[in-house]
Order: structure tokens, then sequence, then C-alpha cells
């Protein structure tokens, strides 16, 4: 992910979402986002409890609608949604928005700290980065919208991991970092961990030569179903 490079009710933890990559670089402190997860399975995160909470609740619907409004005004001109929204349901996480076609993630943004401001203000902000700022894709076209689900992941702090292949893909995060800066990877993006790797690589944040550092995490998301439902419905909910 980029300083800020590419963020549903939905919360299963061992399903593909998101690729995010995190380079500081671009817009201050966001990024890209992928997945996977520690064999010395990391459980639950007590801090991501309120997060769970909250992607079972009417409140994940909500926040879902905010990112949409987002996108779609984008290129419509409308204000943006004021409606009342659910702030950060604890301490603030880590945060990432993900547009995503089918099992295929078609662009992703996020922070690997937490965002300043309120949570519906974090989740506009993605929204709007998510549509040009994954530099490994195009930008988004006005066209394409319908089809692509909104995702959105609260990551918890995580732990340092001394051996990546202990990490299994489908059911936690995998931060991976370098000098140039992260590429996180959501619960069941990532193929393997050894794909993952190559990943981040492609992605410039590791170094020839250079020893990355790798963190795993557990993730809360909530998604909208296959197609976006008209408002008022329930989305689908996932850890």
């Amino acid at each position: 992910m980029t300083a800020l490079r590419g963020f549903a009710p939905n919360t299963t933890a061992a399903r593909p979402l998101l690729l995010a990559l995190a380079v500081p670089v671009a817009v201050a402190g966001m990024l890209l986002l992928a997945w996977t997860a520690p064999a010395a399975a990391a459980g639950p995160d007590p801090a991501l409890a309120p997060y769970r909470e909250l992607a079972r609740s009417p409140a994940a619907a909500r926040l879902l609608a905010v990112a949409r409004a987002a996108l779609e005004s984008h290129w419509s001109g409308a204000p943006p949604d004021t409606a009342p929204a659910p702030d950060w349901p604890g301490a603030p996480t880590a945060l990432y928005l993900s547009l995503v076609r089918g099992e295929q993630t078609r662009a992703c943004v996020g922070s690997p700290t937490p965002p300043r401001g309120t949570l519906a203000e974090s989740v506009r902000a993605l929204a709007e980065a998510a549509l040009a700022s994954d530099l490994r894709r195009p930008p988004v076209r006005r066209d394409e919208l319908a089809a692509l689900r909104v995702v959105l992941a609260f990551a918890g702090t995580g732990a340092p991991v001394a051996d990546p292949m202990s990490v299994d893909p489908g059911r936690e995060g995998l931060l991976v970092g370098g000098a140039r800066g992260h590429v996180a990877f959501l619960p069941g993006e990532a193929r393997t961990v050894a794909w993952a790797l190559r990943e981040a690589r492609r992605a410039g944040v590791v170094e020839p030569g250079q020893p990355p550092e790798y963190t795993h995490f557990a993730v809360v998301t909530i998604t909208e179903p296959r197609s976006p439902t008209p408002r008022g419905e329930a989305p689908d909910e996932d850890e």
C-alpha cells in the first residue's frame, strides 16, 4: 500500500477479499491491501470485539451506504451523504476499502494505522481514493461501478512473525514490510504465502537482498452482497 493506495457486512474469516499495498509515498497514511494468516493462529483480537459487533449490526449496512454514496458522487457531483452514520465503535483501527468483482480485487486502498477523523469521514476518503489511487491497476471507470462490491476491513494491531510460511493465508492478515513501505494481505486473498511474497517484491516494497519484516493480524470485514442491494436491505456478514 501506498501512503494512500488502495477498504462490507460479511464477517467470514477465511474468504478472499482484497489486496492492498503500503509505500510511504502518495496520499498520507493510506495503503493497498491483500490477505494472509499465521500458523500460530493469533486468535480473536480483543480490540476488534466492538468491530465484530458492528459487523453484525444494522450500522454495517449504513457504513457501506456511506462508501457507495461517496463512489457515486465522484461522477454525479451529488453532495456528500451527511445522514447520521456510525463512528468508531472502539479504539480506531487500521482500515481498508476494496472494490471487488466476483472473487477478484478491482482496487484496494487503506491505512495500516488508524485514520484521523470520524469513521464515516475515513470511509468516504478511502472510497474516493479507491477509484484511482491503486497504482497497480487502471482507474475504476464509471460503467464498472454497479458490478463492484464494496468491502471494508478493520484490522487488528497484529504481532511479528519470524517465519511467514507459518501463516495460514485463509484466516488472518499478513503485512509484509520493507524499506519502501508495506503490502498487506487480507484473509483469503493470497493463494499461498509464496505468492504473497512474490507480490510484495513485484510491488517494489521488498528490495533484492533485503530481509522483509512480517506481521500477522486479525481482520473483521463487512461487505456488500454479490450485487448491491437496495437501501434498507441487510448485507452479508463476515469475520
